[in-house]
């Protein structure tokens, strides 16, 4: 199967373990605690804090959540790996271009008492190609359609404001229980984490923000993956950042069609 094997730092893809790739094809959902080391997660939450209250201390260009130190984040190795095994189209992967998209980025900043519980998704095996939120299988492999990554810059205590899952629905035949109408179900699951974590999970599951009871604030960056020849999202990099990307990098945002879009050598994205 071909995929791209180093991301755009030169760093070599973290493959997922037997046991990892088995929890997130049956659950719809995983996170891996202390990703970051603490100096970079540091480095990365006082910039996620000066995008949110002091907007104009950054260039305009990195006025995102994929801007300045957290540029790296969108082709972090552990990330690579992730979609290698569950989202890249081996056919247009090569070492010069990734086989798979990054579609959207947000910055998600909570203060005590804020978050709305708010149950979305679920039961994505059913849904029909072109929906996005989807998520096939045969024997031997998964494809998560459009598939989400939260990097956690600050701690998260357990059932204190993460986000929630019901573990499993991505294959779910039957309705979402009345029950889970309430946050305090014991059908939602969660996590908990030190700073610099990362979470995996397909948006063909059934999850909800939830209220943030920390004294600590949430700084955590979401972004969303897909397919090649797929998305979901209306959002684009700024431009001028996206030309100073290395080239691997700046694959992540190519254009959206799966014909002759195989980048190798010779290959220059149009400015």
């Amino acid at each position: 199967m071909g995929v791209t094997e180093r991301n755009a730092d030169g760093l070599d893809a973290i493959s997922f373990t037997e046991e990892q790739r088995y929890l997130f094809d049956t659950r719809g959902w995983l996170a891996f605690p202390g990703v970051l080391d603490p100096e970079e997660a540091r480095t990365m939450r006082e910039f996620c804090v000066r995008l949110r209250n002091e907007r104009d201390t950054i260039p305009e260009k990195h006025r995102s959540s994929i801007g300045g130190p957290l540029e790296r984040l969108t082709d972090h190795p552990l990330v690579l790996g992730f979609m290698n095994e569950f989202l890249a189209h081996p056919p247009l992967a090569t070492e010069e271009g990734y086989g798979f998209r990054l579609e959207n980025s947000f910055l998600s900043y909570r203060v005590a008492g804020s978050g709305k519980f708010e149950p979305h998704g679920g039961s994505g095996f059913l849904n029909f190609p072109g929906n996005s939120h989807e998520y096939h299988i045969v024997r031997g492999k998964a494809h998560s359609g459009l598939t989400r990554v939260v990097w956690e810059l600050n701690p998260v205590e357990y059932r204190k404001g993460g986000t929630v899952f019901l573990t499993g629905s991505h294959k779910a035949a039957f309705p979402r229980p009345a029950s889970t109408q309430e946050e305090s179900s014991p059908l939602w699951d969660t996590y908990e984490c030190p700073a610099g974590s990362v979470l995996f999970f397909t948006e063909a599951i059934t999850h909800s923000q939830a209220h943030w009871t920390m004294a600590t604030d949430r700084v955590a960056v979401f972004s969303c993956y897909n397919t090649i020849g797929a998305k979901w999202h209306e959002w684009e990099p700024h431009p001028d950042h996206l030309a100073e990307m290395p080239p691997l990098r700046r694959t992540l945002f190519r254009g959206v069609y799966c014909q002759n879009n195989s980048v190798g050598p010779g290959y220059r994205m149009e400015d």
